[in-house]
């Protein structure tokens, strides 16, 4: 490691690695340990409340895979029953509807759902109808009552409920009604000795 060269600008050469003398290779402050240990992806509970809303969230998640465990991907009826067990166990638990926690509790994963949606049978589309406008139902009055941060509703929004900003497709309207004038000003005035103009 100590005897590897990188090429530097106008070809000079470095050693890289631990510099002569040193035991450690870069020295980090007390404060910039800390914030790393602040900045991972799954914190570690810091006290009883977050030690005790992991364990809810846990037994939770056990208990939408139970609910998972009968479901039957043949019969619609078994689906229904676990959706509704699903939203039910919401309920008693405390935890809000979500998609992906909707799916699972049907044994699908995220695309599987997806792809079993796009059945040709329309009580299967009723059924996936149901599903996404029960959880973006939720989703809105949490926005609504200020639970959610709207950004994140939004993003959800746009992701599992398929709405859009009005402004985007307004501008799409004028653009596509800008290139209809400009197309048919553009053929009138070519074609003028044709049409009668």
């Amino acid at each position: 490691m100590g005897d590897e060269f990188v090429v530097m600008k106008h070809g000079a050469k470095k050693r890289t690695g631990r510099p002569k003398g040193r035991t450690s290779g870069y020295t980090v402050s007390e404060k910039a340990l800390a914030q790393r240990r602040r900045n991972v992806g799954l914190p570690v509970a810091q006290n009883q409340e977050e030690e005790d809303y992991n364990s809810r969230l846990i037994t939770h998640i056990m208990r939408i895979h139970e609910i998972a465990a009968t479901a039957d991907h043949k019969d619609i009826n078994s689906l229904k029953s676990c959706f509704i067990n699903y939203l039910q166990l919401c309920q008693e638990d405390g935890f809000s509807v979500s998609n992906l926690a909707a799916y699972s509790a049907m044994r699908f994963t995220n695309d599987q759902f997806h792809a079993w949606s796009k059945k040709d049978d329309p009580e299967v589309r009723e059924f996936v109808s149901l599903v996404k406008q029960t959880c973006a139902m939720f989703r809105e009055n949490l926005v609504s009552d200020g639970k959610l941060n709207p950004v994140i509703g939004i993003f959800w929004q746009r992701n599992y409920d398929g709405l859009r900003n009005d402004t985007e497709q307004v501008q799409a309207i004028r653009e596509q009604e800008m290139d209809d004038e400009y197309t048919t000003r553009t053929y009138k005035e070519k074609y003028k000795n044709l049409i009668g103009e």
